[in-house]
């Protein structure tokens, strides 16, 4: 059975009240302890592997230093992965913890609170960093009824309810337009999975708009893959049958997966660099990079986004919003041999 050592045994070890070794803990300068005394707690602590029993402190301060991460269904595993990379690594800093749920998919008849809002009220999170890519005021709901302290991350960068509003992704949008422009790409399909009745990160609408603007010549279709739970075999299925009887210039999508999948039947009717159609896979997942021919993408910094979203929420809690320095995010085209 597992044996935590105490703050009684760190006194007793060194031969001081108990109470010294708190305001050691804690940092305590409002008191009069000598160094000599004061490292020799310290190096007790290393010692005997001491932690503070956090749901003593939880009680004691009324904060329980943990923030919920909420994932949306609509966020790509490789996104998620990276933004939580960044949160955890500020976070771990600041000796806080993470607490991941999952989305919660209630009925409006429901009256049940997800979970997050019980561990709120339960006192076991601070604070939210919701992870979302579409429909962010419906996502976020529960927290602004609840008035819980939250922070949304998402492609274009990360928000609050008193920061504004980013748009990193949508000019990245814009920047693909004009390349499409640029290079005389008139024909274009973009690929969606459509995962029952779920477009994940569906980006189709805004970048119909920014190729309208940049490129009215140009021609659009919308491809919608039914593949239910993403199966690679259907997909794979659909996209083979397609491929057979289409000629186009450029193919886009926004699933790691379906971007690879397009890449294998472009390949497979006609090798060759350049290839025929070209492939713009319009997300960030760093092993496009090695496959070959290499495809273009987006380079997006989730990494930097999630500390900054760990930033802002525990300004959030702070009271210090007002004085935080607001960041812009930018995200660029990564041009690779899939559209040589």
């Amino acid at each position: 059975m597992k044996k935590n050592v105490t703050a009684k045994d760190i006194a007793q070890f060194c031969g001081v009240s108990q109470a010294t070794v708190s305001y050691v803990i804690n940092n305590r300068t409002d008191q009069k302890i000598s160094e000599e005394t004061r490292q020799k707690i310290l190096d007790a602590i290393e010692e005997l592997h001491y932690y503070p029993n956090a749901s003593a402190r939880n009680m004691r301060t009324r904060n329980c230093t943990s923030i919920g991460i909420v994932c949306a269904r609509d966020y790509s595993r490789q996104a998620f992965l990276n933004a939580l990379t960044g949160i955890s690594r500020f976070l771990s800093r600041l000796d806080y913890t993470i607490t991941i749920f999952n989305e919660e998919n209630l009925r409006p008849e429901e009256n049940s609170a997800p979970q997050y809002v019980k561990s709120y009220y339960s006192n076991l999170i601070d604070g939210l960093i919701y992870i979302s890519n579409h429909d962010h005021l419906a996502f976020i709901r529960p927290a602004v009824e609840h008035q819980i302290p939250y922070v949304v991350l998402c492609m274009d960068g990360v928000f609050s309810r008193h920061s504004p509003t980013p748009h990193a992704f949508d000019r990245v949008l814009e920047e693909c337009a004009e390349f499409c422009r640029r290079r005389g790409f008139c024909d274009i399909r973009y690929f969606s999975i459509d995962n029952a009745g779920l477009f994940v990160n569906n980006k189709y609408p805004v970048f119909r708009e920014a190729l309208h603007k940049i490129a009215p010549d140009c021609q659009l279709r919308h491809i919608i893959c039914p593949a239910k739970n993403r199966e690679l075999a259907e997909m794979q299925l659909f996209l083979a049958d397609y491929m057979q009887n289409s000629q186009f210039d450029l193919a886009i999508s926004q699933n790691y997966d379906i971007g690879l999948c397009l890449q294998r039947e472009i390949l497979r009717k006609h090798f060759s660099i350049p290839q025929p159609i070209r492939n713009l896979f319009l997300n960030d997942v760093n092993f496009y990079d090695m496959t070959y021919p290499s495809v273009s993408g987006i380079a997006i910094p989730y990494d930097e986004m999630g500390e900054y979203a760990a930033e802002l929420i525990l300004a959030i809690l702070e009271g210090a919003e007002d004085s935080f320095s607001y960041r812009e995010f930018k995200c660029h085209l990564i041009l690779r041999e899939s559209t040589l």
